[in-house]
C-alpha cells in the first residue's frame, strides 16, 4: 500500500543515490539508460509476444510464449501462459521456462517480505485442456 501511494519515492531515491555515489555518469548509466531499456523491453512484450513464439493455450488472442523475450524481460516472454492464467505469480510454468522475476519473488516470500503468491493451477498442466479454449 505504501508503494502504491508513494510510487515516486523509490525511483527518486535510487536516482539520487546513484548520482551521489558516482556522479552524472553513474546516474545516466545506472538510472536513465537502464530504466529506458527496461521500459522498452517490457513494452515490446505486448507487440512482439503476439507475433513470435509458440502457443500452448488457445486464448482468443495471438499471445505466444517466446524464450528470447522471456530472457530479455526476466520472464514476461511466457505471454501465452500469462494470458491463460493471469493471476499466477509464475509465468514460466515448467522448469525449462526461465522466469527470473518468479525466482526473485520466491526468495522475497521466503524472507517474509511478500506473501500470498498465487501458484500455477493444476489445470494448466492438463494436456487435454491446453489447446482448447477454457471458458
Amino acid at each position: 500500500m505504501w508503494l502504491n501511494r508513494f510510487d515516486k519515492v523509490i525511483p527518486l531515491a535510487l536516482g539520487l543515490t546513484l548520482f551521489l555515489c558516482g556522479g552524472l555518469d553513474l546516474f545516466i548509466w545506472g538510472f536513465v539508460i537502464s530504466t529506458t531499456l527496461l521500459f522498452h523491453a517490457t513494452a515490446s512484450i505486448n507487440s512482439l509476444a503476439h507475433l513470435f513464439g509458440r502457443r500452448r493455450y488457445e486464448t482468443g488472442d495471438e499471445s505466444r510464449n517466446n524464450l528470447w523475450l522471456a530472457l530479455i524481460t526476466l520472464g514476461e516472454g511466457w505471454h501465452n501462459n500469462h494470458h491463460q492464467h493471469m493471476s499466477c505469480t509464475r509465468q514460466g510454468f515448467y522448469w525449462w521456462e526461465i522466469d527470473v522475476t518468479y525466482y526473485v519473488l520466491r526468495v522475497l516470500s521466503w524472507i517474509g517480505i511478500i506473501w500470498d503468491l498465487k501458484p500455477v493451477p493444476d489445470v494448466a498442466y492438463d494436456p487435454a485442456r491446453q489447446l482448447q479454449r477454457i471458458a
